[in-house]
């Protein structure tokens, strides 16, 4: 226990006061403690940015909707003119406000992220400013004045509004929505009184959203957590009375964990997802949840939806015969703190520690573990698993640290990423978890040994797909690789111990620059045979790409990087497991490099089928899910292409002429073939029972793949993300053709971009190189885009959404097998 406190008497006086001081506080902690750069920060940055980027595309000439926002504001009575003035200087009263009280307060980290927010805001404002409008804003007339004429943005809006919101995580939440609050009102009233157009004033709210992301970005923010002082009053709101307190030495993101005596002397955890840690807000939980879909993350994205998740699955766990913590209480305060306590049950195991990455600690395992004893404490580890399993729960995280030993049996804690219901990769990464802490308590050949005596050959044939790197905790990983014990040969050793069959995994075959080189002479034949159709050359080129709009190539180059995280939801959709989006995102990438370095079908199915593999998918299931996934994008073409069709006025001219001769010979050949192959399989038994064993599998396999369909949930995943890269592609194409001043309707170039990837599909050209290139170049200069602009606006295309990612797309692939997913 760290630092600790004496806890006030629970009595009505305490809880009164206590509740004076939390109306009356400010700020979220005592002190400037616990500063981070979270993901959430990242993610405000990025929302902004793209929010900027749409904004100030549309911003000129001012949309209708914008203009019919801001006339019926305008035209409210003139007696709420007084009233306007007051909200819109509000936003700056309130800024100025929190900036002294950050000094009164003796808070001067959060004063100096203020005027860093201050320097920054005016440096997004007059960027901002001079790329929509062509000219510097003026300064400082535009920021003292209050009515018109409107500009763009409005700083008078936009610096305040950074200072509000780069104080926010340090701030209790009433002052934060109150920030909030005044914000919006303030926002309404620069419209009101002709400061800004509705478009200028998003623009503002975006761009102090901007700042104060680079400034959490630079410095870092308040991680929210709570102080002693919030811990002792939300107890005293739960009626649960202790005599001491201190911050719990290990820490879980998302919550505030405290160590507590009780007044009967027993030892208390006390679990706190505080109104004011901000790191446990929806975003942030998401980030954890999806993007890296860690062992033990916390179901549901609610404080209080977690806190009751984890006193129910202890609760159920218990009600198992499982010794664990006993449920003292859980449930939301009166200051909207949701708050789980519990009476914990003995201490936790000792097992291979490690003091840093590589570096494993001389303390020695526990001793309920060594000699003779050791076998029957392994026994009971695997038999508090199998009854876990049998009452329906999966932990998710068992390692040493969650292991318990209470009066000479063994239990289990933490039951913070339990699952009720489990699904089989759930039960199974437990069973690996398991297996995984024998090592580091007994050594691998004893756990071995022990894993046999207490698991089938077919549990352990089952097992063996998931003993993957993904499947262990963050310990474990860690724990693994500081024993230098490599993850193929551990499976390896238990199939050949067990006598199962290993299961195999693809081989990959390695990359070289010749590999790479053998593709340089249909891109540069590709690039020659475009540029001799449309009669330019590299000067040209140069020449024409220098008047393009810098920044909207930037933008444009950014936009066209996004169609593969939309690529990766749509594989989320389509595998039969729930798989982390970083992984998958970063499989689409080195796919990207692998279409170009060995530009083979074969090529992209095998690193498919590997990575699949390393989450415990059989190769037959890999193969369904990639099929249904490039199904899936087809189908989602043709109903757009369709639709496109039908209820506008484009057209496709497709002249089909009749049959050669030769054709007609070749399908007679191959029609042959076919039926000879199929006479063969039909009259060799043998041949026919190995071939129709296969297909039985793999149709097996496959409908056990769309069976997942049913999930309406992972349907939308399937089509919207497909549909998402699509509409992504033709925004990318769309900012390039603007960079160079020209501007098609969103679904002409929706149109364009389909039919010329439907027809580069059909064709075997390696990515469709040359095709496409060619094709796009037709397709814009139909809807009058000149040959010189979109020649030049085809090839940025092109260079961003193909020939550029192979070069993250290496990376991406060696990542991936550096952190063992291939």
């Amino acid at each position: 226990m760290g630092a600790t406190i004496p806890a006030e008497p629970a009595d009505g006086v305490a809880t009164v006061a206590g509740k004076l001081r939390r109306t009356i506080r400010l700020f979220a902690s005592v002190g400037d403690h616990g500063r981070a750069r979270r993901a959430s920060d990242l993610i405000l940055l990025i929302l902004s940015v793209v929010g900027i980027v749409f904004v100030g595309l549309i911003a000129i000439p001012e949309p209708g909707f914008s203009q019919s926002v801001s006339g019926f504001l305008r035209r409210l009575p003139d007696a709420l003119i007084g009233l306007w003035q007051v909200l819109a200087d509000v936003v700056l009263v309130w800024a100025v406000v929190l900036l002294v009280a950050t000094f009164v307060r003796r808070r001067v980290k959060i004063g100096r992220d203020m005027l860093l927010a201050i320097v920054v805001g005016i440096a997004w404002w007059m960027v901002l400013a001079r790329i929509v409008d062509g000219a510097w804003p003026l300064w400082p007339p535009v920021f003292s004045d209050v009515q018109g004429p409107p500009v763009f943005p409005s700083a008078r809006l936009a610096i305040p509004a950074a200072m509000i919101v780069t104080a926010s995580p340090h701030l209790v939440r009433p002052a934060r929505r109150l920030g909030y609050l005044v914000i919006a009102l303030g926002a309404a009233a620069t419209v009101t009184l002709g400061a800004s157009s509705t478009i200028g004033v998003a623009a503002s709210l975006l761009s102090a959203g901007a700042a104060a992301a680079i400034v959490h970005l630079i410095v870092g923010s308040s991680a929210g957590r709570p102080s002693l002082e919030i811990v002792r009053a939300a107890l005293v709101d739960m009626n649960v009375a202790v005599t001491e307190l201190g911050a719990a030495h290990r820490q879980s993101a998302g919550n505030f964990a405290v160590d507590a005596i009780g007044v009967d002397g027993s030892s208390l955890i006390v679990k706190l997802y505080g109104r004011d840690a901000h790191d446990a807000a929806l975003v942030s939980t998401i980030w954890r949840a999806i993007w890296f879909r860690r062992a033990g993350t916390p179901v549901g994205f609610g404080r209080l939806r977690q806190v009751e998740h984890e006193a129910l699955l202890t609760l159920l766990a218990a009600q198992a015969g499982i010794a664990t913590d006993a449920v003292v209480t859980a449930g939301a305060t009166a200051g909207d703190d949701a708050i789980l306590v519990l009476r914990r049950t003995g201490s936790p195991i000792r097992g291979v520690v490690l003091t840093g990455v590589d570096r494993l600690d001389e303390v020695g395992p526990d001793p309920l573990f060594v000699g003779d004893e050791a076998a029957s404490r392994i026994q009971e580890l695997w038999q508090l698993v199998a009854r876990l399993h049998r009452n329906g729960i999966a932990h998710g995280q068992l390692d040493e640290e969650h292991i318990l030993v209470d009066d000479g049996r063994l239990g289990l804690a933490d039951f913070r990423g339990a699952s009720v219901a489990p699904t089989v990769a759930q039960l199974r990464s437990d069973t690996v978890q398991m297996f995984v802490t024998t090592i580091g308590l007994v050594g691998t050949d004893a756990a071995i040994s022990h894993l046999g005596a207490h698991l089938s050959g077919d549990e352990i044939e089952g097992f063996l797909p998931y003993l993957q790197s993904v499947a262990l905790t963050a310990n474990q990983r860690r724990m693994i690789k500081g024993l230098g014990i490599d993850l193929d040969d551990l499976r390896a050793r238990v199939a050949q111990t067990s006598e199962v069959e290993p299961p195999e995994l693809v081989k990959l075959r390695r990359f070289s620059i010749g590999s790479v080189a053998r593709v340089a002479l249909p891109v540069l034949a590709g690039w020659f045979l475009i540029s001799s159709l449309a009669g330019f050359d590299l000067a040209e080129f140069a020449d024409t790409v220098q008047e393009a709009a810098f920044w909207l190539v930037v933008i444009g180059f950014v936009v066209a990087q996004l169609p593969r995280v939309a690529q990766a939801v749509s594989t989320l959709g389509a595998a039969p497991i729930p798989l982390p989006l970083g992984p998958v995102y970063a499989l689409q990438l080195a796919i990207s490099y692998v279409n170009l370095a060995i530009p083979t079908a074969a090529a992209r199915i095998a690193v498919n089928i590997r990575f699949f593999q390393r989450q415990g998918v059989p190769p037959s299931a890999a193969v369904a899910t990639g099929a249904l996934d490039g199904v899936s994008g087809f189908i989602v073409q043709a109903m757009l292409l369709g639709s496109l069709l039908l209820f506008s006025s484009l057209s496709l001219d497709v002249a089909i002429n009749a049959p050669s001769s030769a054709a007609i010979r070749a399908a007679w050949i191959i029609g042959g073939c076919l039926v000879a192959a199929i006479v063969v399989i039909v009259a060799v038994p043998r041949l026919r029972a190995y071939v129709l064993g296969g297909v039985r599998h793999v149709a097996a396999e496959a409908i056990g793949v769309l069976r997942n369909l049913r999930s309406l949930r992972r349907v939308v995943m399937l089509f919207g993300g497909n549909l998402m890269a699509e509409l992504l592609f033709a925004l990318a194409l769309g900012v390039f053709v603007q960079a160079f001043g020209y501007s098609l309707a969103f679904h002409e170039l929706l149109f364009i971009n389909m039919s010329v990837s439907l027809l580069a599909g059909l064709l075997p050209v390696p990515g469709g190189i040359g095709v496409t290139e060619g094709g796009l170049i037709l397709g814009l200069t139909s809807f009058d885009v000149p040959q010189e602009v979109a020649f030049a606006a085809v090839i940025l295309y092109r260079l961003s959404t193909f020939y550029l990612p192979p070069v993250w797309g290496f990376f991406s692939l060696r990542w991936l097998e550096r952190n063992r997913y291939l």
